[in-house]
């Protein structure tokens, strides 16, 4: 924020990728990646772009076939997996222990030794993915959807400005901040990081009256179900206090899996939660975000639920005490 200018127009998506890349680094691996910043956006913007197309769907000897499209889809895996391997050679050469959770993976041990390179690269990977887009994506339709319901942030700056004072928001203060929470949650539903997840059967069974052979791939959609009537009064609207009505809580426990389910719920689940909450919490004292006139915003669903053209926004610094940059 210390960068931001009053007045100035900026891709917030954008802002929220190269924060939330930061964050996880940080906080995950104790590493600095500002110089890898741009590499990591590039690789993942083209595994996102092409995995919408079905790709991940496909045979997997299809995948193999040497078309452009699996050319530069091997290519941007190739290149997140040179910097995560740079990352695990990096830690493994140090003598300090350090308090990450690659250090943790790098010293857990079970009956045959400690994790492979592989093992450690796998864990690794999906913590930094899954640590990053959907609080990032998450973070970027939160700011449009604040920008369409000045009701909505009203009472959001209203909270902060009482709890917080102009602080920094930390760990502590989430449990003072219900209605922050509720933005987040309710946001997540309207425009869930992930817009659908598939999973195969492993053998026959019969789902809602429905027969589902083996090997079948079963799509089930959070934005279809998130916008359901039958579980959200008035669905369509961005309504955090909806979490407080009886009939919100009385749904069924899948009217509402922004981040999956059962056994292979998203690792990053509760960390992109807390992170998105003191962000919002973090910015959202200190600036009004607008979006900018004549600039379409249209979701773009890839494997997450990014914005087409990234979201232009114009900044209004507010004036808080105790401000710090």
């Amino acid at each position: 924020m210390a960068a931001w200018q009053d007045g100035e127009v900026r891709d917030i998506h954008q802002d929220m990728m190269h924060l939330a890349l930061e964050i996880v680094a940080k906080v995950l691996f104790n590493v600095e990646v500002t110089a890898e910043k741009d590499r990591i956006a590039e690789a993942l913007n083209t595994l996102m772009e092409l995995g919408s197309g079905g790709r991940l769907l496909l045979p997997p000897i299809l995948r193999l076939v040497p078309t452009p499209d699996n050319i530069r889809y091997r290519r941007a895996a190739r290149q997140l997996d040179d910097i995560v391997y740079g990352l695990i050679r990096l830690r493994r050469a140090s003598d300090q222990i350090a308090d990450n959770l690659l250090s943790e993976l790098l010293q857990a041990q079970d009956e045959g030794g400690g994790m492979t390179d592989q093992q450690l690269r796998d864990e690794v990977m999906t913590l930094l993915l899954a640590g990053h887009e959907t609080t990032a994506v998450s973070l970027s339709w939160i700011w449009y959807l604040l920008a369409q319901y000045p009701e909505v942030e009203k009472k959001l700056w209203s909270e902060l400005h009482c709890v917080l004072d102009g602080k920094s928001p930390g760990i502590q203060d989430l449990s003072k901040l219900p209605y922050t929470e509720r933005v987040v949650k309710e946001a997540m539903r309207l425009y869930p990081p992930a817009w659908a997840v598939v999973r195969n059967a492993l053998k026959d069974c019969e789902i809602g009256g429905y027969r589902v052979p083996a090997g079948a791939t079963v799509a089930m959609s959070q934005w279809v179900m998130h916008r359901d009537p039958r579980y959200y009064e008035q669905p369509e609207r961005f309504n955090p206090d909806r979490w407080l009505d009886e009939q919100a809580k009385a749904a069924p426990k899948f009217a509402y899996f922004p981040f999956g389910g059962g056994p292979r719920t998203c690792i990053g689940a509760s960390f992109a939660a807390m992170e998105a909450a003191l962000v919002l919490a973090a910015i959202a004292q200190r600036f009004q975000i607008r979006v900018a006139q004549d600039h379409p915003v249209e979701p773009l669903p890839t494997i997450t639920l990014r914005p087409r053209n990234g979201i232009q926004v114009v900044l209004t610094r507010r004036e808080v005490e105790n401000s710090v940059a």
